[in-house]
């Protein structure tokens, strides 16, 4: 029996992320944040091209795989959605490869977005959890603190809802995780855990 595209996927992405680790969670493998972006994908009801482009999407960033790779395995279609959620050269500054992507994104389409925002949800998450789990905010595992990566979610979901629903599940999932994470609930929250804080309210 053929093998699906989103099995097809998840095989390659396996492969090439073997031996990698992720950056703000080094006890974890690299292949923990693809597969938890198409979880997000799949949940939200993405099409099978889409929720392949979120388990690939690091491939080409990360690993020696490169784009004309994806193409001859997964089509043009998925190819162009992984370099859509792919960043530009990494010999650029962070700052520099930030603003493009924040620039970058704003015009595409809401299938093009999908990848990126199920990116940023889990990234942004993965932050949450961690600030929960540890009682206090910790940013050095990034190439950048507190306030650049605001910067960045904030300015990139801003991109991403251009032309958008604002109201789209997804696009007020990573809303609600980027206020939890840089608003006041969370530092009144880490002050004093023993507080309920209702970080769940909408703002």
């Amino acid at each position: 029996m053929e093998q699906n595209v989103i099995e097809k996927a998840a095989m390659y992405a396996m492969i090439a992320h073997s031996g990698q680790v992720r950056k703000s969670e080094p006890d974890k493998p690299a292949i923990v944040h693809p597969m938890g972006v198409a979880d997000i994908l799949i949940n939200y009801g993405a099409d099978d091209g889409v929720v392949a482009a979120g388990l690939l999407h690091d491939v080409v960033e990360d690993t020696d795989r490169t784009l004309e790779d994806i193409e001859k395995n997964f089509g043009k279609d998925i190819a162009h959605l992984v370099d859509v959620a792919s960043e530009p050269d990494k010999t650029k500054s962070w700052e520099e490869r930030k603003l493009n992507k924040i620039n970058t994104m704003r015009d595409k389409t809401l299938r093009e977005k999908l990848v990126p925002t199920a990116d940023k949800i889990h990234n942004i998450e993965t932050m949450e959890r961690q600030i929960r789990q540890r009682g206090y905010k910790d940013f050095t595992a990034f190439r950048r603190g507190e306030k650049q990566q605001e910067w960045f979610f904030r300015n990139m979901y801003f991109s991403l809802i251009n032309g958008q629903d604002p109201e789209n599940p997804l696009f007020k999932r990573l809303e609600k995780s980027i206020n939890n994470v840089f608003e006041r609930t969370m530092d009144e929250y880490l002050k004093n855990p023993t507080v309920i804080v209702d970080i769940d309210q909408e703002r």
